[in-house]
């Protein structure tokens, strides 16, 4: 990965080259945006890779690829594709009926938007993680507070994951990042620092 100029950023995934904006975020840091979601060739060429390097470092038996309510559903969903396997995505809220029956919750504080976010695990989909094989995926760790957040939800379940990044930001971690059972990533991403 290379920086193209001031207000972009190269990567390459499966031998294809992609140039990422590196737009303000909160708090007058500069993140490089992943948008997997608006860009289907990035996500598809990040998914091929990525499931290489899950089936090989990983697990080749995921049975569940659980993601927060992010830009990263549509690379959680073509992984879930290539493996036969299910999606379970973390809500930022309940809805009416959802909050009247049993549901988990995690607070963490977003780093992009500099203010605190939920994350909610109903019953029914935690019924469905039970005994399965859990990878968790996001698209960028940053601090790593999102995936302790799940973690600690998925604790209170008695479900054991593995949690994966496609990117993980070259920032100052979150001590307890260290307490997750294993935590993968495929490529470091850079904080850019434009402040000279």
């Amino acid at each position: 990965m290379v920086y193209a100029s001031e207000s972009t950023y190269q990567v390459e995934f499966n031998h294809h080259a992609y140039t990422l904006p590196v737009c303000p975020g909160a708090g007058g840091i500069s993140l490089v945006k992943v948008d997997f979601i608006h860009n289907p060739y990035l996500m598809y060429d990040a998914a091929v890779e990525a499931n290489r390097y899950m089936n090989h470092n990983i697990s080749n038996h995921i049975n569940i690829i659980v993601t927060p309510e992010c830009r990263c559903i549509t690379l959680a969903t073509q992984l879930a594709f290539m493996n036969g396997c299910q999606v379970i995505m973390l809500r930022k809220s309940l809805s009416a009926d959802e909050e009247q029956r049993p549901f988990w919750s995690g607070t963490y504080q977003s780093r992009t938007h500099n203010r605190p976010e939920h994350l909610y695990l109903t019953e029914d989909k935690a019924r469905m993680m039970a005994g399965k094989q859990v990878l968790v995926l996001d698209d960028v760790s940053s601090t790593g507070k999102t995936f302790i957040a799940i973690h600690n939800v998925l604790e209170n379940v008695n479900v054991r994951a593995s949690f994966f990044a496609i990117f993980d930001e070259d920032c100052e971690k979150d001590k307890q990042l260290a307490t997750l059972p294993s935590y993968y990533f495929l490529k470091t991403l850079p904080v850019p620092d434009y402040s000279e």
